[in-house]
């Protein structure tokens, strides 16, 4: 499982919050016991005091021997005169050599002192303490780890396999009903909202399957119709300019057959065979339909494609790419259009007013569509698809002096490179 996992989190916060509350709870013992013997010290220092005659009588035989009583303050030792003369206020003292006093002032001159060196147990035995908080923290620590990862595992083990089904969902799909077997928890409801949307998709499929079949039936049978008829055409005598009318419809019957076998592949999510194509040829086939019209306005055409350049592609996938982005040069351009490859880019530019602002975010999503475009604008739309499937990169620039259309050929191109080198 990886590190990152939400078990290793859990864990990595329990023993967290485990050691800040030890260390929490070690300080206060220290600082309590630290008090504790600070009072007994200051309680004593009280009780002497009051046993000591504050009047004439300047004789004092004190009750435990740590007790010492100073007439004047100038009598104390050195070392604690020297600390008081920097802390006057200071009434518990440490000296260098290790011992230890506790301080009462009586008067304006006389003052009680208990040296309580060796009746200090706190400090003698810190260590100790520590040790032992140590240790404490050391098995309540291996306790909590042990109590959370049990706790984990129930807790995680149905997300776990949740987890794992939807990281092989496309290899192995559940059965419907799947989520009966999870907890009646927020696990267990993500689980029923996930059976139940599994289900739409599924259904949701099988509709759109179903749809493709029927849709490959009723689409084939014409233009099966239509290629007859035009192999009936051919064998009759005909003038010149009806052969190349025919000609000109046996190739767009082609091209149509082409188009639907490809949609039909798309929609079933099949693999098409990518074979050597050039380029050039295919960019002289999609701008053939259109010369007459660009002939009539006066459009200037420019193919600027080594013919060298060869793609591996599918046969109808760069013929739709083409057809599709050339056409929508021709209908919505002005000027000179240009198609041009050059260091894997292939681009289709044409003059003109270019896309409006609004139009341009949704330009490749299906039914986008100018106010006066005569589509229905799926071109743009299927164009971006085989794009995306056969790993093209696809952008487009617009502005008011025209559009540019710009393929991304590299990954295509290094596919034809293994192919070639195979």
């Amino acid at each position: 499982m990886s590190h990152h996992s939400l078990k290793h989190r859990l864990l990595l916060s329990i023993a967290l919050i485990t050691c800040l509350t030890a260390v929490l709870f070690g300080f206060l013992s220290f600082l309590f016991a630290y008090h504790i013997e600070d009072s007994f010290f200051e309680r004593l220092l009280e009780d002497e005091a009051k046993r000591i005659n504050f009047g004439k009588d300047l004789s004092y035989h004190p009750g435990l021997p740590i007790f010492s009583l100073y007439q004047r303050q100038n009598q104390l030792p050195e070392e604690l005169l020297q600390i008081l003369k920097q802390e006057p206020q200071r009434r518990e003292i440490g000296t260098s050599d290790g011992r230890h006093f506790h301080l009462k002032q009586l008067d304006e001159e006389r003052m009680l002192v208990a040296e309580v060196s060796d009746y200090l147990v706190v400090r003698k035995i810190k260590l100790a303490m520590l040790e032992f908080l140590l240790i404490g923290l050391a098995l309540v620590l291996l306790l909590s780890l042990w109590v959370t990862l049990g706790t984990a595992n129930r807790m995680l083990r149905p997300l776990s396999k949740l987890t794992n089904m939807l990281e092989t969902l496309s290899q192995h799909p559940p059965e419907p009903g799947f989520s009966k077997g999870y907890p009646d928890n927020e696990i267990g409801m993500l689980a029923r909202t996930l059976d139940q949307q599994l289900q739409r998709i599924q259904a949701f499929i099988q509709r759109e399957q179903q749809f493709t079949r029927d849709i490959s039936h009723e689409l084939r049978t014409p233009v099966a119709v239509f290629q007859g008829a035009l192999t009936l055409l051919k064998q009759t005598t005909s003038e010149p300019r009806q052969l190349e009318l025919i000609e000109r419809l046996d190739t767009n019957q082609q091209r149509m057959q082409q188009c639907l076998n490809t949609l039909l592949a798309l929609a079933r999510e099949e693999n098409l065979q990518p074979q050597p194509l050039q380029l050039r040829a295919f960019g002289e086939q999609a701008l053939l339909p259109h010369l007459l019209t660009l002939e009539r306005h006066n459009r200037e055409v420019q193919l600027d494609v080594p013919g060298e350049t060869r793609l591996c592609l599918p046969t109808s996938v760069l013929s739709i790419i083409l057809d599709n982005l050339i056409t929508n040069a021709v209908a919505h351009g002005q000027g000179k259009l240009i198609v041009r490859y050059e260091d894997t880019q292939l681009t289709i530019a044409n003059q003109g007013p270019g896309i409006i602002p609004e139009l341009q975010s949704s330009l490749f999503e299906p039914g986008s569509k100018g106010a006066h475009s005569q589509g229905l604008g799926m071109g743009l739309s299927i164009v971006n698809r085989l794009c995306q499937t056969y790993h093209i990169a696809l952008d487009c620039q617009s502005n008011d002096n025209g559009t540019c259309m710009t393929l991304d050929l590299t990954r295509v191109l290094m596919k034809h490179a293994a192919v070639a080198q195979g």
